[in-house]
């Protein structure tokens, strides 16, 4: 009978012991750039010594709408959206934004033979807000762009209060688009 009590005990332990390694699997990075997943087919997003997300560089710039480019010689990505330019180089903490040289703190990195740069300044070099959920370890970029005056905020034409929470995706092109929106009935002067 002891010999059974320690052969269940012993296999309830190994049990609990693997159980334990199993649920402390990290969750892959993600990155969601208006409302879509960014698809990262060989190089990964990681987070480097800074904390921050460095995401490949050709990927985040592209889903953000800009046209990247690769200076070897000068060790430096550039990122062109619009009428705005900016000019992160390997290694350093500084860069470029239309010609004035901004910091970060961070640097953008060469690992494995890619580009990576840390996504919160790219996005928000472009007028893109960014945010992050540490419970599902995913990046959140919004190209929406907001006005405020008053005690209202123009968001892509829609006049709202500044204490509503909306988001819109601006569309380019097709002019078909499905809406869902959330009314307060509770709310005062709907």
């Amino acid at each position: 009978m002891k010999k059974i009590a320690l052969l269940l005990t012993t296999v309830l332990l190994f049990t609990l012991l693997f159980s334990t390694f199993t649920g402390a699997i990290e969750m892959p990075l993600r990155v969601v750039v208006n409302g879509n997943e960014i698809n990262f087919p060989d190089a990964k997003p990681f987070i480097d010594g800074s904390g921050r997300i460095q995401t490949p560089t050709r990927f985040i710039g592209e889903e953000l709408g800009a046209t990247v480019t690769w200076d070897q010689q000068g060790q430096k990505a550039i990122f062109v959206l619009g009428n705005k330019k900016m000019t992160l180089y390997i290694g350093k903490r500084e860069y470029d934004l239309n010609g004035q040289t901004k910091q970060m703190d961070t640097v953008a990195l060469l690992k494995e033979g890619r580009t990576f740069v840390p996504a919160r300044y790219v996005a928000e070099a472009f007028g893109a807000t960014v945010r992050w959920d540490g419970a599902i370890r995913t990046v959140y970029v919004d190209m929406t762009k907001v006005i405020e005056t008053g005690d209202t905020r123009n968001v892509v034409g829609f006049v709202v209060p500044k204490d509503i929470t909306l988001s819109v995706v601006e569309i380019e092109g097709d002019l078909n688009c499905e809406a869902s929106f959330l009314v307060d009935f509770l709310r005062r002067n709907v």
